[in-house]
């Protein structure tokens, strides 16, 4: 018997809303994140930024996460805000905690 509910994504998104700092080569940006999973987050930042630069993206839990922005979009209804989607391409620091962070129980 098929799945009644089949989950739309292999790795879930999570809701987390904690602070994190987002570097690129030539700035850094205080942000928050909007959601996780183990392949990828969103980060909501103050200023549209270049999604065709690698970064890096540190959460406060010992988190360090080398990642690809793949989109911007702007925020509705939040003034200048911009959500940022990215890829993780490599969990630098803190394997563990990601893993703890982006854990979602599956019926």
């Amino acid at each position: 018997m098929p799945n009644a509910h089949p989950l739309k994504r292999w790795f879930p998104r999570c809701k987390v809303n904690l602070p994190c700092t987002v570097i690129w080569p030539d700035r850094q940006f205080r942000a928050k994140t909007v959601d996780v999973s183990y392949t990828g987050l969103g980060v909501l930042l103050s200023e549209a930024v270049d999604v065709n630069v690698e970064a890096k993206v540190q959460i406060p839990e010992g988190i360090w996460l080398r990642v690809q922005p793949v989109y911007l979009r702007q925020q509705n209804g939040s003034g200048e805000r911009y959500q940022v989607g990215c890829k993780v391409e490599l969990v630098e620091r803190g394997e563990q905690q990601w893993m703890n962070l982006c854990y979602v129980t599956r019926w």
